[in-house]
This record gives C-alpha cells, structure tokens and sequence, in this order.
C-alpha cells in the first residue's frame, strides 16, 4: 500500500486534511484533541419536535383518565398565565427604569444648561449629557461581554430555536438577566434602538424557564415537576413566551399572538390559541 509520501494523490489528500479548520474537522466528524475542539457535538444537535408514537407511549395515553388529562391541561394554563405575568413584569422593570434614568440625565443636564446659559459654558452642558449616555453604553456593552448570546435584538435566534436548531446558552437565566438590564441601558443612552426584540427575546426565555423549574445556571433551582419535559411542549411554552413579549413591548397581545404565529413557530399549537 503507498504512503502519503509516495503517492501523488494521497499527497493532495493529506494536504488538504492538514489545511482544514477546527470548524471543518468538528463538523466532518473528524477526532481531534479536546483543546482544539470548538464545541461539544451536542450542541449541533437540533430539537426534536416529533411526537413520539410507539407502544409504551400509546399504553400512557390509553391509561390516562379525565381527571389526569383535566388536570394537565389546567397547569398548562397556570403556567402561561404565569409567563405572561412575569413577561409583563419585566417590561414594566424596563419602562420604569427608563422613565426614571431619562428624568435624572435631564433633570441634571437642564440644570447645567440654565447654567451655562449664562456663564457661556454650553459646551461643558454638551459634554455632560455624552457622559451620561457613553456611561449607560459602557454599561450595556460590559453585560454583553458577561453574556455574549445576550447581544442583538434576538428576534433571529428565536425564530431559530422555535424552528428546531438548538443555540447554545440562548435560553438561560444568565442570558435573561443581561438582556433586560442590557435593554434598559441601551435605550436610555438615545441609540436608535428599541425594546421590542429584547423583550421577545426577554419572554421566550420565560416561556422556556418557568414550565421546568430548575435552572442551568443557579443548579440550587431544581423542582420535581414532572411535566412538560420534551422539547415539544418548551416550544410551545416559548411561542407563549415570544407573543408576551411583543404584547408587553407595544401593549398588543393580539398582535403579540398574530406575530408569533406568523413569523415566529413554523409550527403552531392548535392549543395555545
């Protein structure tokens, strides 16, 4: 049998392999050191969204009575009455803490404004009102760098989870937290955003939090609930979370529901209109 070193083509070959990336060589399947490896495998996994029908499953269903089925249906409700509630929380955190910092910046700039109006120190008035809005930005940009999955509206990563690609981090509690503080920093510094995004991204991080009691990132929160464990029922739980957020952001839950239905879930649970 010819070498690598022998054989012109196995030269190609071997060159080629020598020449592929980390990425290349994760995604090919090819084994490599731990060090160099950029992801676990799982985390290229996509969601799995089927419903599972075989027999043990099937003997479940048949064995489950009304009062089961009633009272499945009933924590189901509790718990997106829930989601809704703390979706709605947040955005009012967001709106009061707005309203109070914009009071604070103005009230201090209009004072040096008055100032300086007749000292002739409007520059300084300028410079005052930059400070307080690149201090708000550094603020926002630091909570990024906590949690980089937090960063962008979150709109597209969304829509990514609820169509079955599986985004490392993308609905953790850490992740929540820096995007609601994240978005009351960055739009009480007067850049051209809004809150819409964060706050759908801010609920269907609920949406996905709430039906599992327990957290990844505090392990101290762990309850034994035993429903709603499959990706197909947090799906669902995120698509209540994502229309939360939009109704809690512009005060339109028809709207929140129409958006995530339309644009968001490639598939729509019957049950949650």
């Amino acid at each position: 049998m010819a070498s690598c070193g022998n054989c012109l083509c196995c030269q190609c070959c071997c060159r080629d392999e020598e020449t592929r990336t980390p990425e290349e060589l994760t995604i090919l399947g090819a084994t490599q050191d731990e060090e160099d490896e950029i992801l676990p495998r799982k985390d290229y996994e996509s969601l799995d969204y089927d419903r599972c029908i075989n027999e043990p499953s099937v003997e479940v269903l048949e064995g489950m009575n009304t009062k089961k089925a009633q009272k499945y249906e009933a924590v189901r409700w509790m718990l997106v009455f829930a989601i809704g509630v703390s979706v709605g929380l947040v955005g009012l955190f967001v709106d009061f803490f707005v309203r109070l910092f914009t009071k604070l910046k103005f009230n201090l700039v209009g004072k040096s404004v008055e100032e300086c109006s007749e000292k002739g120190c409007l520059t300084l008035s300028l410079f005052e009102l930059l400070a307080f809005n690149m201090t708000f930005i550094f603020i926002a940009s630091v909570l990024v760098l906590i949690e980089p999955v937090a960063a962008g509206l979150g709109i597209p990563e969304i829509k990514s989870y609820l169509n079955g690609v599986k985004i490392p981090g993308i609905v953790r509690l850490r992740t929540f937290l820096c995007k609601a503080v994240r978005v009351l920093f960055t739009v009480e510094s007067s850049l051209f955003v809004g809150k819409e995004g964060p706050m759908i991204h801010s609920g269907a991080i609920a949406g996905a939090g709430l039906p599992q009691f327990q957290s990844i990132t505090f392990k101290k929160i762990n309850l034994d609930f035993p429903y709603f464990r499959s990706d197909r029922d947090k799906r669902d739980f995120v698509s209540v979370g994502a229309a939360a957020g939009v109704a809690a952001a512009f005060g339109a839950p028809i709207g929140g529901t129409l958006f995530s239905l339309e644009e968001g879930s490639s598939f729509w649970n019957q049950a949650l209109s």
